[in-house]
């Protein structure tokens, strides 16, 4: 298979990225990664009850926008990354190591987003010409498909907002009084 179309290890760093604990002692995250069957639930019950789509077009124009944002999220990552990168010094610890592999997990879920997301608008668009109905609902496996990897990107989205936060409080030294990882209830006023 050629390499422009091997998408394997996009996803196979989605799924490492899937870990918990202290990032050199990683261990996985099994909340995260049973999460992931959520979807198949979603299509499961689609499926079970005939579940239809009551506004594909809307749903396919949401999947776009998602794309989008996420693919543009990982171009602004790419060079945030390389600020690092260009930090370090070769042979001493860098200060920037947690937030290196946060950047870098953040990275592969992005794309297998970006990713879903482009599956998703194929799969819209295709069961929007062979699977709907009079009044324009999508029905059947397409609808099922269609809401299976949607719910599937709304997770990876959770995923990231929380890495890409955590990323830029610690590499910008944001102050405890508005870091949101601060528990304290102290305002400085």
């Amino acid at each position: 298979m050629s390499e422009r179309f091997n998408v394997l290890p996009v996803l196979r760093g989605h799924w490492k990225g899937l870990t918990d604990g202290r990032y050199r002692e990683k261990r996985a995250d099994v909340v995260a990664r049973l999460s992931l069957l959520l979807p198949l639930a979603v299509v499961g019950f689609m499926l079970w009850r005939h579940g239809q789509l009551a506004a594909p077009a809307a749903l396919l124009t949401g999947v776009a926008l998602m794309a989008g944002g996420m693919l543009s999220a990982f171009t602004h990552l790419s060079t945030l990354r390389l600020k690092i990168t260009d930090w370090e010094k070769p042979g001493v610890v860098s200060r920037f190591e947690v937030e290196r592999d946060m950047l870098d997990e953040t990275a592969a879920h992005l794309l297998t987003g970006s990713l879903l997301c482009a599956l998703n608008a194929a799969v819209l668009v295709i069961g929007m010409n062979v699977s709907i109905t009079k009044a324009g609902h999508l029905y059947g496996f397409w609808a099922a498909a269609a809401a299976g990897l949607s719910v599937y990107v709304l997770i990876v989205f959770v995923f990231v907002i929380p890495r890409l936060y955590s990323a830029y409080v610690q590499m910008n030294n944001v102050s405890a009084e508005l870091s949101g990882f601060n528990r304290s209830k102290k305002n400085s006023s």
